[in-house]
């Protein structure tokens, strides 16, 4: 091979689309910090094919998540920030801790990738979780995220399918908040201390150790009534609602509070001997609102939305919703 048919080759090379398509692992290996797990080296930082975990003595939990792609659109920063919230809230249902997150984007250039990269630096900032890896695809012709978290249990797993009919249904909330934007979003973290946050997703794992809890869901996009219809066909019995013992921040109607995705927000299936220790177990929590609002009952699974003397099916019982894309 001649001089200038090497020169040839390299130029060739140098200008081959999926080399070119590495360097786009430039913009998120500048954005998160090359923190590897105590004890394991530099082989636990950005560069490696794969993210090394550190082993872990329970079981493990695995969870992901797609943004809405609307969302990603209109405000990318909250949607990376989004990302990482509700894979954190899924792992916490469960009664674990999180462990790692990787996420997977898709941008039709830098300006379009930056604020949502800053969304999820943010979030995994405030809330101590490492972003260990991903995908990053900087020429694509839409924008798109998808996050995944892996977790463990360290104690008594949460499984929403542990509720049993006569567990009593307790909201735990955080209320002190407002609606984002004008997206149906009741956002109590984006401004709030990130050391409180962490406090407020550490108290599943907790109420499971203390054996206060059997059964747990996420609030998710669903709101809580959608979230409750979930919970039900999990369980596979039914699931009343007393609608008189919400209680909505100032200024959002029931329906609102009804139909919302919270920042955190869990419901919690508590058997009816530990509802009193239950209450005080949140009392150091001031900001959260931890209430009976409802209990599961036998037969079919559905919700029953009940008030005052009224009381009727939310709709009609059979619906298939959990599974592996249920919970949006």
């Amino acid at each position: 091979m001649t001089p200038a048919e090497l020169e040839a080759l390299r130029l060739r090379l140098s200008r081959h689309p999926g080399l070119c398509g590495k360097e786009e692992i430039q913009l998120p290996a500048g954005m998160f910090p090359q923190l590897p797990f105590p004890g394991l080296g530099p082989a636990a930082a950005i560069g490696d094919d794969a993210a090394l975990i550190p082993a872990s003595s329970g079981p493990l939990l695995l969870a992901s998540e797609g943004m809405d792609p609307a969302l990603v659109e209109e405000d990318p920063w909250f949607a990376g920030w989004c990302g990482v919230l509700v894979n954190l809230s899924d792992i916490a249902a469960m009664g674990g801790r999180p462990i790692a997150l990787v996420n997977s984007l898709w941008a039709s250039g830098e300006t379009q990738a930056r604020p949502l990269l800053a969304g999820l630096r943010r979030a995994a900032d405030t809330f101590a979780v490492p972003m260990v890896g991903g995908h990053t695809n900087l020429h694509s012709p839409y924008n798109a995220l998808a996050v995944a978290v892996l977790g463990t249990a360290p104690g008594p797993v949460l499984s929403a399918r542990a509720a049993r009919p006569g567990d009593r249904l307790h909201l735990l909330v955080n209320t002190q908040g407002r609606l984002y934007r004008h997206y149906p979003f009741w956002d109590a973290a984006t401004q709030a201390e990130p050391a409180m946050l962490r406090r407020h997703l550490a108290l599943p794992v907790e109420l499971a150790a203390a054996g206060l809890v059997r059964a747990a869901k996420d609030i998710s996009m669903g709101g809580l009534v959608g979230t409750a219809e979930m919970f039900a066909e999990a369980a596979g019995c039914g699931l009343e609602i007393q609608l008189d013992e919400l209680q909505p921040p100032a200024g959002l109607s029931l329906e609102a509070w009804l139909t919302c995705f919270p920042s955190f927000g869990f419901l919690l299936a508590v058997p009816p001997e530990r509802t009193a220790e239950l209450a005080r177990f949140t009392a150091p929590h001031p900001e959260l609102l931890c209430a009976e609002i409802g209990r599961f009952l036998a037969g079919a699974p559905q919700v029953l939305l009940a008030a005052g003397a009224g009381r009727c099916p939310l709709r009609p019982p059979g619906r298939v919703l959990t599974g592996f894309s249920a919970d949006l």
